[in-house]
C-alpha cells in the first residue's frame, strides 16, 4: 500500500498514538516472531493508557464538540470504498438541496 491509499488518521487514533507508537508498530514486522507479539500487546496497552489519560483528563472530558452533519460526513468520507463515497455525496447533496429549499422558502 503506498501513501497516497493510506487512509488519514481518526482523532482518537491520533490521540491513542501519544508519542509516535506508529513508529514501534512500522518496526513490528521486522522483529522475530515471538517479540512481535509482545511489541503488538505492549503497543495496544499503550494505546489504551494514552485514550484513558487523555479523557480522565477534565479539560478534555469537558470539550464534547458539537458538529454538523456536513462536517461529520466529511470525516467519515475519507473511509469509504468508492461506491461508499458516491452514496455519501449524493446523501449530502439531496441534504444541501433541501436546506436550500427550506432557506428560500424562509424567503417567501
Amino acid at each position: 500500500m503506498d501513501a497516497s491509499e493510506r487512509s488519514p488518521l481518526t482523532a482518537v487514533d491520533r490521540i491513542a498514538d501519544g508519542d509516535g507508537l506508529r513508529m514501534v508498530k512500522a518496526a513490528i514486522p521486522y522483529l522475530p516472531g515471538a517479540v512481535q507479539k509482545s511489541f503488538s500487546i505492549y503497543v495496544k496497552i499503550m494505546e489504551v493508557q494514552n485514550l484513558l489519560s487523555y479523557y480522565n483528563n477534565p479539560v478534555h472530558a469537558c470539550s464534547a464538540q458539537t458538529a454538523e452533519m456536513d462536517e461529520i460526513l466529511g470525516d467519515i468520507r475519507a473511509y469509504c470504498t468508492d461506491a461508499q463515497r458516491q452514496t455519501l455525496d449524493q446523501t449530502m447533496n439531496l441534504v444541501n438541496t433541501l436546506r436550500i429549499y427550506q432557506e428560500m422558502q424562509k424567503l417567501s
